[in-house]
């Protein structure tokens, strides 16, 4: 397995192709900076936005990242929480500089993915669909699990 990340970092300008992306999508991770509480507010209206275009059953996950830099934070962590718990969406705080819970999160909507997968194939099984899928945690330093894509 691997995944196909694409990042449009929030930018108006990639609003477009966003929602294009969203039609596709099995997982989207809705990150905001916790140093910025106007990137923290923006996430009901992204939320909106994978309602309007999204798969109804997407897997959705809420990411507060930069949390190596708590004392520039502007959204508490139970803000965050909140905000997920509000919205059924998992939560967790990140920070991509210094590697915390990163691939933590990658692989929890991984799981996530799979797992619906798995139920989704169970379900048709007696249409004569194929068996389950599996996911493995390949931790090697020389291949690459994620495939990410910066726009």
């Amino acid at each position: 397995l691997s995944l196909d990340c694409r990042d449009t970092a929030g930018q108006e300008r990639f609003r477009t192709i966003t929602t294009a992306y969203y039609r596709g999508a099995m997982g989207i991770m809705l990150v905001y900076d916790i140093t910025n509480e106007k990137s923290f507010d923006n996430i009901k209206n992204w939320i909106r936005n994978i309602e309007e275009h999204a798969s109804s059953d997407v897997e959705r996950m809420i990411l507060g990242n930069k949390c190596d830099m708590n004392e520039k934070r502007q959204v508490s962590k139970e803000k965050g929480e909140k905000l997920a718990i509000d919205y059924g969406i998992k939560f967790l705080e990140t920070s991509a500089k210094s590697s915390i819970n990163v691939e933590e999160a990658f692989f929890t909507l991984a799981r996530d993915i799979m797992t619906k997968l798995n139920r989704k194939m169970n379900d048709n099984s007696s249409t004569g669909a194929g068996g389950p899928v599996k996911i493995t945690e390949n931790r090697s330093k020389k291949s690459s699990f994620f495939r990410c894509t910066l726009l």
